[in-house]
Protein backbone atom coordinates (compact mmCIF):
# COMPACT_ATOMS: atom_id res chain seq x y z
CA UNK A 1 0.00 0.00 0.00
CA UNK A 2 2.35 2.44 0.77
CA UNK A 3 3.83 2.44 -3.02
CA UNK A 4 0.51 3.30 -4.02
CA UNK A 5 0.18 5.85 -1.35
CA UNK A 6 3.22 7.30 -2.76
CA UNK A 7 1.96 7.36 -6.39
CA UNK A 8 -1.62 8.63 -5.68
CA UNK A 9 0.36 11.55 -3.65
CA UNK A 10 2.54 12.23 -6.33
CA UNK A 11 0.16 12.19 -8.79
CA UNK A 12 -3.22 13.45 -7.74
CA UNK A 13 -4.13 16.14 -9.56
CA UNK A 14 -3.05 14.03 -12.66
CA UNK A 15 -5.44 11.85 -10.98
CA UNK A 16 -8.60 14.09 -10.53
CA UNK A 17 -8.23 15.64 -13.80
CA UNK A 18 -8.76 11.93 -15.71
CA UNK A 19 -12.29 12.51 -14.62
CA UNK A 20 -12.57 15.68 -16.50
CA UNK A 21 -10.50 14.17 -19.56
CA UNK A 22 -12.61 10.88 -19.34
CA UNK A 23 -15.81 12.55 -18.99
CA UNK A 24 -17.90 10.03 -20.81
CA UNK A 25 -15.87 7.20 -18.64
CA UNK A 26 -16.57 8.77 -15.40
CA UNK A 27 -20.07 9.74 -16.08
CA UNK A 28 -21.14 6.12 -17.18
CA UNK A 29 -19.22 4.98 -14.13
CA UNK A 30 -21.66 7.33 -11.78
CA UNK A 31 -24.86 5.63 -13.37
CA UNK A 32 -23.97 1.97 -12.84
CA UNK A 33 -23.21 3.30 -9.43
CA UNK A 34 -26.51 4.68 -8.96
CA UNK A 35 -28.21 1.86 -10.07
CA UNK A 36 -26.84 -0.24 -7.60
CA UNK A 37 -26.23 2.26 -4.34
CA UNK A 38 -28.89 2.23 -2.13
CA UNK A 39 -29.64 5.98 -1.19
CA UNK A 40 -29.96 7.60 2.10
CA UNK A 41 -29.08 6.95 5.68
CA UNK A 42 -24.85 7.13 6.97
CA UNK A 43 -22.91 6.86 3.84
CA UNK A 44 -19.07 5.94 3.58
CA UNK A 45 -16.59 5.76 0.62
CA UNK A 46 -13.42 3.68 1.74
CA UNK A 47 -10.78 4.84 -0.65
CA UNK A 48 -12.66 7.87 -1.28
CA UNK A 49 -9.74 9.50 -3.29
CA UNK A 50 -10.28 12.74 -4.68
CA UNK A 51 -14.29 12.42 -3.90
CA UNK A 52 -14.88 12.40 -7.48
CA UNK A 53 -17.63 9.08 -6.71
CA UNK A 54 -19.25 10.06 -3.26
CA UNK A 55 -20.10 13.41 -4.30
CA UNK A 56 -22.56 13.00 -7.19
CA UNK A 57 -23.45 9.70 -4.51
CA UNK A 58 -24.34 11.95 -2.19
CA UNK A 59 -21.81 10.18 0.43
CA UNK A 60 -21.01 12.38 2.96
CA UNK A 61 -18.01 10.54 4.32
CA UNK A 62 -14.95 9.58 2.96
CA UNK A 63 -11.78 7.32 4.15
CA UNK A 64 -8.34 7.53 2.35
CA UNK A 65 -4.53 6.99 3.26
CA UNK A 66 -3.25 9.68 0.76
CA UNK A 67 -3.40 12.85 3.16
CA UNK A 68 -3.72 14.89 -0.63
CA UNK A 69 -6.89 12.70 -1.70
CA UNK A 70 -8.57 13.74 1.72
CA UNK A 71 -7.17 17.35 1.35
CA UNK A 72 -8.96 16.99 -2.03
CA UNK A 73 -12.23 15.39 -0.99
CA UNK A 74 -12.85 17.95 1.70
CA UNK A 75 -12.59 20.60 -0.91
CA UNK A 76 -15.14 18.85 -2.24
CA UNK A 77 -17.60 18.68 0.94
CA UNK A 78 -16.75 15.14 2.14
CA UNK A 79 -15.98 14.42 5.49
CA UNK A 80 -12.70 12.72 5.70
CA UNK A 81 -10.29 10.74 7.59
CA UNK A 82 -7.17 9.17 6.68
CA UNK A 83 -6.57 5.32 7.24
CA UNK A 84 -6.60 2.72 5.86
CA UNK A 85 -9.93 0.02 5.13
CA UNK A 86 -8.24 -2.89 7.07
CA UNK A 87 -8.81 -0.42 10.66
CA UNK A 88 -11.45 1.78 10.01
CA UNK A 89 -11.39 4.10 12.23
CA UNK A 90 -15.51 4.48 13.15
CA UNK A 91 -17.75 2.84 16.00
CA UNK A 92 -19.31 -0.60 14.76
CA UNK A 93 -22.83 -0.34 13.23
CA UNK A 94 -22.35 3.11 12.27
CA UNK A 95 -22.83 3.01 8.70
CA UNK A 96 -25.90 1.70 6.11
CA UNK A 97 -24.05 1.56 2.97
CA UNK A 98 -20.32 1.33 1.94
CA UNK A 99 -18.48 2.14 -0.91
CA UNK A 100 -15.37 0.40 -2.33
CA UNK A 101 -14.45 1.99 -5.81
CA UNK A 102 -11.52 0.08 -7.18
CA UNK A 103 -9.70 0.52 -3.82
CA UNK A 104 -9.79 -3.28 -3.08
CA UNK A 105 -6.27 -4.28 -5.62
CA UNK A 106 -3.91 -1.58 -3.38
CA UNK A 107 -5.26 -3.17 -0.17
CA UNK A 108 -2.54 -5.04 1.91
CA UNK A 109 -5.54 -7.61 3.07
CA UNK A 110 -8.72 -7.23 1.77
CA UNK A 111 -9.96 -9.96 3.67
CA UNK A 112 -9.37 -7.56 6.64
CA UNK A 113 -10.84 -4.92 5.14
CA UNK A 114 -13.95 -6.42 3.89
CA UNK A 115 -14.27 -7.69 7.87
CA UNK A 116 -14.07 -4.19 9.09
CA UNK A 117 -16.91 -3.07 6.66
CA UNK A 118 -18.92 -5.29 7.89
CA UNK A 119 -18.56 -4.33 11.65
CA UNK A 120 -19.05 -0.69 10.87
CA UNK A 121 -22.21 -1.40 8.75
CA UNK A 122 -25.34 -1.47 10.48
CA UNK A 123 -27.72 -4.94 10.03
CA UNK A 124 -28.94 -4.74 6.94
CA UNK A 125 -26.65 -2.39 5.06
CA UNK A 126 -24.83 -3.04 2.06
CA UNK A 127 -21.61 -2.97 0.90
CA UNK A 128 -20.69 -2.01 -3.33
CA UNK A 129 -17.06 -3.29 -4.29
CA UNK A 130 -16.29 -2.11 -7.81
CA UNK A 131 -13.10 -3.11 -9.33
CA UNK A 132 -10.73 -1.81 -12.52
CA UNK A 133 -11.36 -2.83 -15.59
CA UNK A 134 -7.85 -5.49 -16.71
CA UNK A 135 -7.04 -3.44 -19.43
CA UNK A 136 -9.47 -0.60 -18.93
CA UNK A 137 -8.29 3.14 -19.05
CA UNK A 138 -7.69 3.47 -15.41
CA UNK A 139 -5.44 0.35 -15.31
CA UNK A 140 -3.47 1.91 -18.21
CA UNK A 141 -3.32 5.17 -16.63
CA UNK A 142 -2.16 3.52 -13.28
CA UNK A 143 0.07 1.44 -15.26
CA UNK A 144 2.17 4.02 -16.55
CA UNK A 145 2.57 5.65 -13.16
CA UNK A 146 4.52 2.19 -11.28
CA UNK A 147 1.24 1.61 -9.50
CA UNK A 148 0.60 -2.08 -8.49
CA UNK A 149 -1.01 -4.02 -10.73
CA UNK A 150 -4.59 -4.07 -9.84
CA UNK A 151 -5.69 -6.63 -13.29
Amino acid sequence: MNAAISVFNRYAGEYDRWFETHGAIYREQIALLRRVLSRGGMQLEVGVGPGRFALPLGIRHGLDPSPVFCTLARKRGIETLQGVGEFLPYRADTFDHILMMTVICFMDDPARSFHEAFRVLRPGGSLVTAFLEKDGEIARWAGRRSMPDCS
